[in-house]
């Protein structure tokens, strides 16, 4: 089935939201999703417990949500992943309408669309995507190899900007529109701006560098 994997960093408000919106759709035989929290953060890791989450500690600093990730894909074993963030919407049949556009095209990364990305929308990235174990197993999701699903380089943006142009150049990338999980995201007046987006938002000149040099250097 799939393992749902939420990097969280200082919002424990948001725990409950996720759960509700999870727990409305949620697929039969899913397991519950598996929040991610880091140092200094017991407070959120709790919410998270308290809202029917499961958790795991990732001790590794500064905590990104690559080195979140990358644990906890070595800690599960279904065979799809689900990368999202905590300030996400599940609408109804997202797992159904993902997996049947696998079985259409047999891609193995398959983005959803978050209602609010152009180009996501368009069907040429996505925010959140599904990734298949043994795509990450075999060659990595990243540029990094097997076993790697985020590059750990990356304090926050351009993880999925790797992930996605990977999957695009080995022809394994496939775009699920019907599969909605709505990113409620202050760019599209969904949400308020905090001290979290704000360190994305910091980062995303440096990311978005790497990401360049990366690419050019003709990874597939």
């Amino acid at each position: 089935m799939i393992d749902v994997l939420v990097p969280v960093l200082q919002r424990p408000q948001n725990a409950e939201r996720f759960m509700a919106s999870w727990r409305a759709t949620r697929p039969e035989g899913v397991p519950c999703p598996l929040a991610i929290y880091g140092p200094n953060d017991p407070d959120t890791g709790a919410a998270w417990v308290a809202a029917g989450a499961r958790v795991i500690y990732c001790a590794k600093e500064p905590g990104s949500f690559s080195q979140k990730i990358n644990l906890a894909y070595g800690m599960t074993s279904e065979e799809w992943i689900l990368l999202v963030g905590d300030d996400v919407h599940f609408h109804p049949r997202w797992f159904e309408e993902a997996l049947a556009c696998h079985e259409a095209s047999g891609c193995l990364v398959i983005g959803t669309n978050d209602l609010g990305n152009g180009a996501v929308m368009s069907g040429q990235h996505a925010t959140h995507m599904m990734i298949r174990r043994d795509y990450v197993d075999n060659l990595g999701a990243s540029w990094d190899g097997p076993g790697v699903v985020c590059h750990e380089g990356y304090r926050h943006a351009y993880v999925d900007d790797e992930i996605v142009q990977a999957a695009h150049r080995r022809g394994t990338w496939a775009s699920a529109n019907n599969a909605v999980i709505e990113h409620m995201h202050p760019a599209w007046g969904k949400g308020e701006h905090d001290d979290i987006y704000a360190i994305g938002s910091l980062a995303m000149p440096a990311d978005g560098g790497l990401f360049k040099q990366r690419s050019a250097a003709g990874y597939a």
